[in-house]
């Protein structure tokens, strides 16, 4: 196609904007670092892991996620528990605080993406929404690879549809 890298640098201008937008609507939020917040809502998503696999969700070294961990926990954010099923292992849970932040960052996620909606006719988010599920599902194969994807995602409304980004794992 002879628009192809024309194409290409839309739609890397496009995603360097949306996730600015994304990363300054959660930064009016208050918050330390964007890797905070995207740690809460992983944790969210995926209660019950362990700090291992929020390392490698937040592409952080052990020990980077150990002290963003001590961070939230200290602010009343996560709680660590003993694993039901290995009782040597921690696991990471969101507390009622927590929740309320996720949903906060949740809604000024949402803010931004809406605002791309909004222009928008019924036939072109129906168009958007095939080409941005296709997309989404060639992002990955591998379980780390599309937590770290979806580390901001509201996963409560993707799972419901069916999320391109897990299908393409399964």
């Amino acid at each position: 196609m002879k628009n192809e890298k024309y194409i290409a640098n839309l739609i890397g201008t496009f995603a360097t904007s949306v996730a600015t937008d994304i990363e300054k609507q959660i930064a009016e939020l208050g918050g330390r670092s964007l890797s905070h917040e995207a740690a809460l809502v992983t944790i969210n998503n995926h209660p019950n892991e362990t700090i291992d696999m929020l390392s490698k969700v937040l592409d952080l070294t052990h020990s980077g996620a150990v002290r963003l961990i001590n961070t939230l926990e200290k602010e009343g954010l996560v709680e660590r528990k003993k694993s039901v099923n290995d009782a040597r292992s921690v696991v990471l849970c969101v507390t009622g605080k927590g929740i309320c932040r996720v949903e906060s960052i949740l809604s000024n996620r949402e803010t931004v993406t809406s605002k791309i909606l909004e222009k928008f006719t019924d036939e072109q988010q129906a168009s958007f929404l095939s080409l941005i599920e296709i997309a989404l599902g060639n992002f990955s194969t591998e379980q780390i690879e599309a937590r770290r994807i979806c580390r901001l995602c509201n996963e409560g409304v993707c799972r419901k549809q069916g999320c391109p980004v897990e299908n393409a794992i399964k």
